[in-house]
């Protein structure tokens, strides 16, 4: 009786953290399917590799949680073993990555300063999403540029790159008039209409004035991040925990699930009287006076 609940509990148990794989993948998928049609989150070659990594990982983990749902379910020894292959492949992948974006750490991070740099300096104005989401990461955090406020102007948004291609030079004698860069509304510090124009028209000498955040994004965009990705990376870490007790389920109720070798429905056994009587398994198909020929039913 106590072996028979405690192989009943393990069924359940990786039944239910089967459910929850086969919810996370699907969902994966999903957002990866939808990811690579809108596009725009692989615009570059990283970005669809990413994207492509993590279909692959989805579907691996949603075949595995099938099989091991299917398996539990049949007490299937095959479809168990091939659940276990498949979810130690796809945890195998979780542990990569993480041990992967624990290595890089400092190379992402560079990665995420530089990104952002390039999507002010050349998308800014010219792509809608990413000049959306660039106004709402100044206005949102309070801050204006990359690294600095300056970085505007070298904007294509403002001209800078024409003029930086042009080779035009500052005029810097006593007579020349003072030359200026324009920053975003977005950077305004003030809610005052006027006071936000007068303050977007910035000397190119100055790094910024009154009326203008003065910190740079790119740290607060790290720091926001990081707060963020606590949660996320809690979840992987109780799905990576998971990944470990079902593997270990699947692979004691695969073991469960193999019938004794020693019995199959062709074998004939000569076991005593009270075979039958302890296992009904046994069918006598003889007898005689010392002991009975029994048959395996399955």
């Amino acid at each position: 009786m106590g072996l028979s609940r405690c192989y009943s509990l393990m069924k359940c148990l990786l039944i239910i953290f089967n459910i929850i794989f086969l919810l996370v993948g699907v969902g994966a998928c999903v957002f990866s399917g939808w990811a690579l049609w809108d596009g725009r989150g692989s615009e570059t070659s990283a970005g669809r590799a990413g994207l492509c990594a993590l279909v692959a990982w989805a579907a691996v983990l949603t075949l595995g949680a099938l099989a091991a749902l299917a398996g539990a379910i049949r007490g299937s020894a095959s479809l168990l073993a091939g659940a276990f292959a498949l979810l130690a492949l796809s945890a195998l992948a979780e542990g990569g990555a993480a041990w992967w974006g624990a290595a890089h750490s400092a190379h992402l991070t560079q990665m995420l300063r530089d990104r952002l740099r390039h999507t002010l300096t050349h998308d800014y104005g010219v792509l809608p999403a990413r000049t959306q989401m660039l106004d709402a990461i100044q206005h949102g955090l309070q801050c204006c540029g990359a690294e600095s406020t300056r970085d505007w102007q070298h904007a294509a948004w403002g001209g800078g790159l024409e003029r930086d291609r042009s080779g035009e030079t500052i005029d810097l004698s006593v007579r020349a008039p003072a030359a200026y860069y324009w920053v975003p509304r977005s950077c305004c510090s003030t809610a005052d209409p006027e006071e936000c124009e007068s303050a977007r028209r910035v000397v190119t000498a100055s790094g910024g004035g009154a009326g203008l955040h003065g910190v740079p994004c790119g740290a607060r965009v790290l720091d926001a991040l990081s707060t963020a990705a606590r949660a996320p990376l809690a979840a992987a870490g109780a799905l990576l925990a998971a990944h470990a007790a079902a593997l270990l389920l699947a692979l004691a109720l695969c073991l469960r699930a193999h019938p004794d070798t020693r019995y199959t429905k062709k074998q004939t056994l000569r076991w005593t009287k009270s075979t039958h009587e302890t296992n009904p398994h046994f069918i006598p198909i003889s007898a005689d006076k010392e002991s009975y020929l029994f048959r395996y039913k399955a």
